[in-house]
């Protein structure tokens, strides 16, 4: 049985994950040699791969809590995040979802939360969030 109390507290401990992921790890640098983004296999330049704004959702993808990109929800693309340590990232979105591809970290988890869709975005325990703690990676499907 869905139980929103539960619900609202995970809420709260997803926000306080990602104030945590911007005290210490990554430090995004695109082309200085340490994070590198490739976005659909094209090194990522500052700034959002689209402007455009979709149907009001958007991604947005921050290492360490320092932003990476802002790219709107259903338009397809493949975000590849490579830190300095050679950790990896791969994250998916399609027309009508988002999701962790590929993450070569030990647990699994932010591939094993699914994807995010414009029909679970309110049900999803985790909300928005995908959530890759090993290598301090947060997507987040929001309105822009």
């Amino acid at each position: 049985m869905f139980n929103l109390e539960k619900c609202a507290f995970l809420r709260l401990c997803v926000i306080l994950v990602t104030l945590a992921l911007s005290t210490s790890g990554c430090t995004p640098s695109p082309g200085a040699g340490g994070l590198r983004v490739l976005v659909d296999g094209e090194m990522w330049k500052d700034g959002a791969v689209s402007q455009e704004s979709g149907d009001g959702l958007r991604v947005y993808i921050t290492c360490d809590g320092q932003p990476l990109l802002d790219l709107p929800f259903g338009e397809a693309h493949s975000v590849q995040i490579i830190q300095d340590d050679g950790s990896e990232n791969t994250v998916a979105i399609t027309e009508d979802a988002v999701y962790m591809e590929h993450a070569d970290c030990d647990n699994q988890d932010c591939v094993h939360m699914g994807a995010v869709t414009r029909e679970n975005l309110e049900l999803r325990v985790m909300g928005g969030f995908i959530i890759c703690l090993p290598h301090k990676i947060s997507v987040e499907v929001r309105e822009g």
